[in-house]
């Protein structure tokens, strides 16, 4: 229709003179023709047809003189249709104009910012730069302070000689016999090439607790040294939120203009199509036989890895986010539960990785560029030794072989550090290096970085470092590397950790192109508010993550982002009502989460605690058995189906589920509790025959005086009279232990919650 309003002289003869040509509005089921606007004084406009300054504006917005707005009256219905189709032309002009206007606007706003940035980014990086500078100086002058204080002592031959720890660096602002107090102590893994140019040497791969960290062979010092020098401070830093998530550690170092210490990192959600692999290789730049890495965005030990050759990353990619559902998940549970603690996944990298992909409750996943370090020699030592002849005593298991003297490895560098507040500013942080080590992968490394990565079986024995201590290799750092690498991170780590965790009020405007993972990183901030027994402001903000999520309701593998951290709202409600200690609820959440995600491991396991709360142990059993197959590396299930066993009166399954958790964590105090329980009612109740499990007697015993002595140290809290009998039992001679009275079955109810 026609947008222009007739004359304002009569209603009537403006109606006749319109007809359908006009537009017509529709008031209360009248027929009225649009008002006739003026433009406002001191304000013109021009006319749309002959571009003359005129005040009056009509109804469709554009302005017109008398002369042509008379023209166009008097004109024929032809004409005037052909003038409307000409006024809407110079409107779609006009609009146009103002598109591309503000298209311009937009673009020089977004390149005022880039510059901005850049700017910004270059201030920090100079900066840096500086920083590190004296941080050379200062190790240098401190290096050289060792030496002459060591050439003294030597001298005048008042102490036994004891050469600097090439490790570690002398710890600053302790006093004889006092314990230096820190805010955090955490270990830091990276790449490290002295070959490259200084901006490229080192690379951080991830952070991490070091108090929840193993430091085994050549890294077993830096547990000591921690000990020995340095305390825990009451108020602690708490930035488990950025340590335990690839992504914010990887925001974080870029925002704090760090950029440079990371590998390129892009994030895509857990959702396979045909052109994904397309995507990663232009945003990463792959090259031709190339490899990028694969992770889960919160996983750690390895779990989630996976360093894919650029032939296979389409393949990769469709296996790993393409989990089974349905009637499909249901027969693979059955197949895989029931054999979970005895199937071999080792033989193929897929088998085992595929699997921490389908169980994970993050909706994301990162690709990151792969870095390599300089290569490593193998020391021939006890340990060391012993994992080459299991390695080839397995026939190459996992591609492993073994190792001689003079082999060089790609090898990962592990680095250990103490934070405590700056004595003139405790909003500052200042670093304390412990120590330092190579951690090795299984096989050794290639003449040519390209060629480690022929297979996914190839590349991950040749690039990933082994995470179960039983099969580590380790090797000590030259004492320049281990500066450089100190002085690259001295002035990074401090600015990394002083950057506050974002709070939930931050990430819910945070993230605008992916509410999936704000809303999984709002669950996490959540789970953190468990800890200071905020339920009540914990629950809110898990309803305003569930909000944000958008479910079609369809459970299908393309749903899995939305799915995963849906089923992981649902379970950390679940959460909070058991540690509340309503059962029945959290039961109830459990079982929410699984049919919403049928995957998630953590949700199998909570809902067999719920069931061992009701004393429900076979139904418990298989729900751990489940959690168990879908991740491999959960330790907990395992720690559960050994008492749950033990209830059973399934004594050396029992035994069997904790031996297992003790090759994964061989310091678990739950698991060496467990085993050792399990060994006493299975003696106390006559079940156990020696001839038929060609194990002695004694031995057995052995083992389990030596798991409840541990399980005592770790949790000395949890230890009662009842433990204390069933230690006496082992500690007594045979056949006096009999007499003992025998003693009931415990539970340790040390859950593992997964924030």
């Amino acid at each position: 229709f026609c947008m222009r309003p007739p004359a304002a002289s009569s209603l009537d003869d403006g109606l006749a003179q319109t007809g359908l040509t006009r537009q017509l509005l529709i008031f209360d089921g009248a027929r009225r023709p649009p008002p006739l606007f003026a433009g406002l004084p001191g304000m013109p406009g021009r006319c749309t047809d002959c571009g003359a300054i005129c005040l009056q504006k009509a109804a469709d917005g554009n302005y017109y003189c008398d002369r042509c707005w008379q023209s166009w009256e008097g004109s024929s219905e032809q004409d005037k249709s052909r003038w409307s189709d000409k006024a809407q032309v110079a409107r779609k002009n006009q609009a146009q104009v103002e598109k591309e206007a503000k298209t311009q606007e937009a673009t020089l706003l977004q390149a005022s910012k880039e510059a901005k940035r850049k700017a910004e980014q270059e201030a920090k990086e100079k900066e840096y730069w500086e920083a590190r500078r004296l941080a050379e100086e200062e190790m240098e002058a401190r290096r050289r302070a060792e030496e002459e204080s060591e050439d003294r002592r030597r001298a005048e031959e008042q102490l036994t000689p004891v050469a600097p720890s090439p490790e570690g660096c002398a710890v600053e602002g302790s006093v004889a016999g006092a314990k230096v107090h820190v805010v955090f102590w955490g270990i830091c893994d990276l790449k490290y090439d002295p070959r490259l140019p200084l901006r490229d040497r080192v690379k951080v791969l991830e952070l991490g607790d070091g108090r929840a960290s193993r430091f085994s062979h050549h890294g077993a010092a830096i547990k000591q040294r921690f000990d020995d020098n340095y305390c825990m401070d009451p108020q602690p830093l708490k930035r488990g939120v950025m340590v335990d998530n690839k992504k914010f550690t990887h925001d974080t170092f870029v925002e704090c203009g760090f950029g440079h210490l990371r590998p390129k990192q892009f994030a895509y959600p857990r959702r396979y199509d045909t052109l994904l692999a397309d995507r990663i290789r232009q945003d990463l730049g792959v090259p031709s036989k190339g490899a990028v890495v694969l992770k889960l965005v919160n996983r750690a030990r390895g779990a989630g890895v996976v360093v894919c050759p650029d032939a296979d990353l389409d393949s990769t990619l469709k296996r790993l986010l393409m989990p089974p559902v349905g009637r499909a998940l249901i027969d693979w549970l059955a197949e895989h539960a029931p054999k979970a603690l005895t199937e071999d996944r080792s033989m193929e990298v897929l088998a085992e990785q595929q699997l921490h992909y389908w169980s994970n409750e993050c909706p994301l996943f990162v690709v990151e560029e792969l870095v390599h370090s300089m290569p490593v020699a193998l020391p021939v030592k006890a340990e060391n030794s012993r994992v080459a002849t299991r390695f080839e005593a397995a026939g190459g298991t996992g591609g492993a072989a073994k190792a001689s003297e003079g082999e060089v490895f790609d090898g990962t560098m592990r680095v250990a550090f103490a934070l405590q507040r700056a004595a003139k500013d405790s909003d500052h942080l200042d670093i304390q290096w412990i120590g330092g080590y190579w951690k090795l992968p299984p096989q050794r490394a290639t003449g040519q970085p390209d060629e480690c990565c022929k297979s996914l079986e190839e590349a991950r024995a040749r690039i990933v470092s082994s995470f179960n201590t039983e099969d580590k290799r380790t090797a000590p750092v030259q004492k320049e590397h281990l500066m450089e690498v100190y002085a690259a991170l001295t002035p990074a780590l401090p600015r990394v950790f002083e950057v506050k965790n974002m709070s939930v009020r931050e990430l819910a405007f945070s993230y605008p192109d992916d509410p999936n993972f704000r809303a999984f990183a709002m669950t996490r901030c959540g789970a953190a508010l468990r800890v200071n027994g905020d339920f009540r402001h914990c629950n809110h903000v898990l309803e305003q993550a569930r909000r944000i999520v958008k479910f079609r309701g369809i459970r299908d593998a393309n749903d899995t982002p939305e799915r995963s951290v849906l089923s992981y709202i649902i379970r950390s409600t679940g959460v909070n009502w058991a540690i509340y200690g309503d059962w029945s609820r959290a039961l109830s959440h459990f079982q929410d989460a699984l049919a919403t995600l049928g995957t998630n491991a953590s949700a199998h396991y909570l809902q067999g605690i719920a069931l061992q709360e009701q004393q429900r142990w076979s139904e418990a059993v298989d729900c751990h058995l489940k959690a168990f197959a879908l991740d491999p590396d959960f330790r907990s299930p395992l720690m559960a189906l050994g008492e749950c066993w033990t209830h059973l009166g399934k004594y050396k399954e029992a035994v069997d589920a904790c031996r297992l958790c003790l090759h994964l964590q061989p310091d678990a105090p739950v698991a060496q509790f467990n085993a050792g329980q399990a060994i006493y009612q299975q003696l106390r109740s006559g079940s156990f025959r020696e001839d038929e499990l060609g194990i002695r007697v004694a031995d057995l015993r052995a083992r389990a005086q030596h798991g409840l002595e541990v399980a005592r140290a770790g949790i000395p809290q949890a230890w009662t009279e009842i433990e204390d009998e069933i230690l006496r039992y082992f500690q007594e001679e045979l056949p006096d232990c009999n007499s003992l009275p025998k003693q009931p079955v415990r539970s340790w109810k040390a859950y593992g919650w997964r924030p």
